[in-house]
């Protein structure tokens, strides 16, 4: 009898673990496409340069949770040298004019990826027009800390939104994502349809509407 009951409860226990995976997964990969933002921006103040966030893949299928993915890329300019020039993260290039380093500037949630994320999906969003030439679908920042993107890239209340996507929920009919939104001040909030995950990343929204 012990044995059966405790049978039951690892099998109930597992099944809920089984169902919450991906949720953590979500949050896990919006937390730190969120603290990427937040991280770009204090480079481009530290380093009086600019910084930006190009989004590089979508999630390929909206609706298979066993096809999953995104991809964006972390960048450093310096266009008060005149540069048109963008290297990966961490910035070397100063040292010998070669970008050397470039490992902290790939991100990948697809399979194989360096933040592979099964079953998250980074959905597709219109193309942002990005500031000048050669920065479409960039949030690019500036070394005071705000986004250059013209205003067309923002939506109606004024930020820019990624948005990723638990495809496992959405295979069983309800919505479980996690928006990742960026104001034109800088500061990156969390909001989710599922949870209160909401909140601000890096910076507070209060601080950084003041700066």
């Amino acid at each position: 009898m012990v044995v059966a009951i405790l049978g039951v409860m690892a099998a109930l226990a597992w099944g809920s673990l089984r169902d919450n995976i991906p949720r953590y997964r979500l949050i896990s990969a919006s937390r730190e496409l969120a603290e990427d933002v937040a991280n770009l921006r204090m480079l481009a103040i530290t380093s009086n340069r600019e910084a930006r966030l190009v989004l590089e893949e979508f999630d390929p299928d909206g609706s298979d949770p066993d096809v999953y993915g995104g991809a964006w890329r972390l960048q450093a300019g310096d266009a008060s040298t005149n540069s048109r020039r963008w290297e990966d993260l961490p910035i070397d290039a100063d040292v010998d004019g070669s970008d050397d380093q470039q490992g902290g500037g790939p991100v990948d949630l697809g399979p194989g990826g360096n933040r592979e994320s099964p079953g998250v999906g980074l959905a597709t969003m219109e193309a942002l027009r990005g500031p000048g030439t050669g920065n479409g679908n960039a949030v690019v920042f500036t070394p005071r800390g705000w986004l250059s993107n013209p205003a067309g890239d923002f939506d109606a209340n004024g930020y820019i939104t990624l948005r990723l996507v638990n495809k496992s929920a959405l295979s069983k009919g309800y919505a479980d994502e996690v928006y990742v939104r960026i104001a034109r001040s800088g500061y990156v909030r969390l909001e989710s349809t599922a949870s209160p995950e909401s909140g601000t990343v890096g910076t507070s929204e209060s601080s950084t509407h003041g700066s």
